[in-house]
């Protein structure tokens, strides 16, 4: 698995967790899910190639099937994506900082 394929992998978690997690509180039966995420990602970007973001640009993720309506799924799906950590993350810019490069030299 590359990087990028575990930060699917992370989200989808999520995802699965919150769903499974909330389902009671928002009177979802649910018959059936699974993840399924995939994403659009241009690797010219991380190569160097052009000056395309070398990230993900769409990302597709996960099947419910329920009795419950399609009002009440949507509402309670914008709610596990408010609530998922993985998703805020990666949906919202957020400051990566590297305070402090240690270099070790075993020789010195």
């Amino acid at each position: 698995m590359n990087p990028v394929e575990l930060l699917l992998s992370s989200l989808g978690a999520c995802q699965s967790i919150g769903t499974r997690t909330y389902a009671k509180k928002f009177e979802i039966n649910i018959q059936n899910f699974w993840v399924e995420l995939e994403g659009d990602i241009d690797l010219d970007g991380f190569l160097g190639k052009s000056d395309v973001r070398p990230s993900f640009s769409d990302i597709r993720k996960f099947h419910i099937e329920t009795d419950a309506s399609e009002e009440k799924v949507q509402k309670y799906k914008e709610f596990i994506e408010a609530h998922c950590p993985v998703g805020d993350t990666i949906a919202n810019q957020f400051n990566l900082v590297s305070s402090k490069v240690v270099v070790e030299n075993p020789d010195i």
